[in-house]
């Protein structure tokens, strides 16, 4: 026989209150246990999540580098270049993309000088231009470079709640190559020295002008204090996507030198 639910619904009622009576010191000790933790200076999470605000939008990168540089050249004209010592120096700003604090763009100016040595031809002026296999001249070539990067970086965990946070950059630089400075010796003694125009083989806007695109690995060490005067290391690989050409009336005729360079940074973010 159907039951009236008027007749049941206080019984129910009853045992629902005596059952919530019963279990009142459980749910006060949970609710004391988060209002403890919430409220604690102890644990980092919420310490530093409730600071995020004080990091800036934007952070200006400092970095030096030494330069490891990769070079190929015309073999019948030039000797295996070697390379003389390199470095970059690099200025960019460093704006937030996310709230979470792991991905940034970054944007800037970076002056990098690099160069090589190696045997060549020396052609006198009116002199016939005989390749006859006896390079016994010494190059000493020293390129300049200004680069305007534009970057990503991803962060593998968040800079803001993290003493150390890897990160990868993929970018894409803007090279305008300025005069080299180039010496040309035989058996010790200088023959020829002079600032050289050094050009690209593939042009983009003019035959100083062209690309080429890195990526980086880094590891960043916070300031989960301040948010302010990190530190950073980072090794990026630049690639290239034009030889370099030399070439001058003393020159062989087909002076081409492909590059790509490895730089190995320390910078400070502030």
């Amino acid at each position: 026989m159907e039951q009236d639910i008027n007749t049941i619904s206080p019984v129910r009622l009853s045992l629902g209150l005596s059952s919530m009576l019963k279990s009142r010191p459980i749910l006060f000790i949970f609710l004391f246990l988060l209002g403890a933790i919430g409220f604690s200076e102890n644990p980092p999470l919420f310490k530093y999540a409730s600071k995020a605000g004080e990091s800036r939008l934007i952070r200006t990168r400092l970095m030096i580098a030494p330069v490891i540089s990769f070079y190929k050249i015309n073999n019948n004209h030039a000797t295996t270049p070697r390379q003389k010592m390199s470095g970059l120096v690099s200025l960019r700003e460093e704006v937030r993309l996310s709230w979470k604090h792991n991905m940034f763009f970054l944007f800037g100016v970076e002056y990098m000088v690099h160069g090589m040595n190696f045997d060549s031809y020396y052609f006198k002026p009116d002199s016939i231009q005989l390749y006859d296999g006896e390079m016994t001249y010494q190059y000493h070539l020293y390129m300049h470079e200004i680069d305007f990067p534009v970057q990503v970086k991803l962060c593998f965990n968040h800079e803001n709640n993290a003493i150390w946070t890897p990160y990868f950059i993929a970018g894409y630089h803007f090279r305008t190559l300025l005069d080299a400075n180039l010496k040309v010796k035989q058996d010790g003694e200088t023959v020829h020295k002079t600032y050289e125009v050094v050009t690209f083989k593939n042009q983009l806007f003019s035959k100083r002008n062209n690309p080429f695109v890195s990526v980086t690995l880094g590891l960043q060490k916070n300031n989960l204090k301040t948010y302010k005067n990190c530190i950073f290391a980072e090794i990026t690989y630049r690639y290239g996507f034009s030889p370099y050409l030399l070439k001058d009336s003393f020159t062989a005729s087909s002076l081409f030198i492909t590059g790509n360079h490895l730089t190995i940074g320390l910078g400070f973010k502030f």
